[in-house]
């Protein structure tokens, strides 16, 4: 029997509230159906594939599958209903993601990886249930109730059910489900605020490092490259380095101290490295002297398992106070300003176009796409004068910060969600009654 070491699995309650098990408080529950795909009526099942770490279902890619008709007609997701992954999960992710069933769902169903559960409307809120499940895989605590095998994690589901929740009246349940509602909401708008400016921003680029700005352009001119300006030149990346790419060292990295600290794979996303993702190795100081990184190095992913960030670039932004150097699987290269203003190529290596391009030039061998120096070398790129140069630069960065701003933005929201759990759920906050909540 698990023991838990305050009143709820998830800390202490206040003294007007109860401790209930999970199994307590619904009215049923089922697991799912993957069935044989044998018959004539099609249903939608729902994997946990579809879950993700916020509550929400990805119906995007659900499976379809086909069921006789007297099966079929008993496949109906009802509103109120709270999803479970049963089954998933991965090396760093507990099992047990929850999915809120928010409006009818009739032919769906779901896999047998999954259980649905009936909240009992007489005893807790649906939403709030959903909640309070939601926060045992969110902290880990989950993981007390799981079992692992060497594909997947499972959930003990007898013991899952026993664990004792947090259970105030259920009209503060109503009220506290409706503040993380709203905090839900807030961050969906702050999301679909983001989304379109990273599109406004891929728009731009794509448009500045093809067409570049109107007021310099003076006509077309058709190159290897497709129609680009009749102004801009065209040159190999060799000839816009000052030195020959060069990867770095690659011995055994710890993810802490001692060592060197050393940018990695992992480093590189979205234009930038992120040296707080950096591992640590042991290395002579005439490797650190060779490879140390500085504020502005630009460095390439030159080999990954996955060809979707195969030449992915990162720029340095931060300043590097400290002895760091770089990964084998990256190579760094260093522009000649007299060709390219700071940031320039940085940026154009984001754009689809020629990442793409270079990505094609990628082989695989032992299960690594790898490509080489001459594959970067030879690359063509296009490029304006220095003075559009800078034009271009000025905007990408004007519309980098707005999504920077705004990404800030969210994830602050997400973290005043993650306040409000657990406070709301262990009754660290009270909601006043006379303060009006939506219903």
């Amino acid at each position: 029997m698990l023991t838990h070491r305050f009143k709820t699995i998830i800390g202490g309650i206040p003294d007007d509230w109860d401790a209930k098990s999970i199994k307590s408080v619904i009215t049923g529950q089922f697991a799912g159906d993957w069935g044989n795909d044998e018959g004539e009526d099609a249903i939608s099942v729902i994997r946990s594939t579809n879950f993700t770490n916020d509550g929400s279902l990805d119906m995007g890619n659900v499976a379809m599958r086909y069921f006789p008709k007297d099966k079929a007609a008993e496949f109906s997701l009802q509103a109120g209903y709270v999803l479970v992954e049963r089954s998933g999960g991965g090396p760093e992710q507990p099992v047990g993601r929850i999915g809120f069933i928010r409006q009818d769902m009739p032919d769906t169903t779901v896999s047998n990886f999954v259980q649905v559960l009936r909240p009992d409307p007489e005893k807790v809120d649906a939403e709030f249930l959903g909640w309070v499940l939601f926060e045992l895989q969110r902290t880990g605590i989950v993981e007390r109730v799981q079992q692992q095998s060497t594909q997947m994690r499972n959930l003990n589901w007898r013991d899952y059910q026993r664990l004792l929740i947090p259970w105030p009246n259920v009209t503060e349940q109503r009220r506290i489900a409706a503040i993380l509602r709203l905090a839900v909401e807030a961050i969906n708008k702050a999301q679909a605020e983001l989304d379109a400016a990273q599109e406004l921003r891929r728009s731009l680029m794509k448009t500045l490092f093809s067409e570049g700005l109107a007021q310099h352009r003076a006509g077309w001119q058709e190159t290897k490259l497709g129609k680009i300006p009749s102004n801009w030149r065209i040159m190999r990346i060799k000839d816009i380095l000052i030195e020959k790419p060069a990867n770095g060292y690659s011995p055994q990295s710890n993810p802490e101290p001692p060592g060197t600290k050393t940018l990695n794979v992992a480093c590189i996303r979205h234009g930038e490295c992120d040296i707080n993702k950096a591992t640590y190795v042991d290395v002579e100081n005439s490797v650190i002297e060779l490879l140390q990184v500085q504020r502005g190095d630009f460095f390439v992913l030159r080999g990954n398992g996955n060809r979707d960030f195969i030449g992915i670039g990162g720029v340095v932004r931060d300043e590097i106070s400290e002895s760091m150097i770089y990964s084998d699987l990256l190579f760094r290269l260093k522009f000649n300003e007299s060709e390219v203003v700071p940031m320039f190529m940085p940026y154009l290596w984001q754009t689809q176009t020629f990442l793409h391009r270079l990505q094609a030039k990628a082989k695989s061998g032992s299960g690594l796409w790898k490509i080489g120096k001459r594959d970067i070398e030879n690359e063509l790129v296009a490029l304006p004068s220095r003075a559009e140069q800078l034009e271009i630069v000025a905007l990408v960065e004007s519309a980098t910060l707005t999504c920077n701003k705004i990404k800030c933005k969210v994830e602050s929201l997400q973290e005043v969600k993650r306040s409000l759990l657990h406070n709301l759920l262990t009754g660290k906050l009270r909601i006043p009654p006379t303060i009006e909540v939506p219903s």
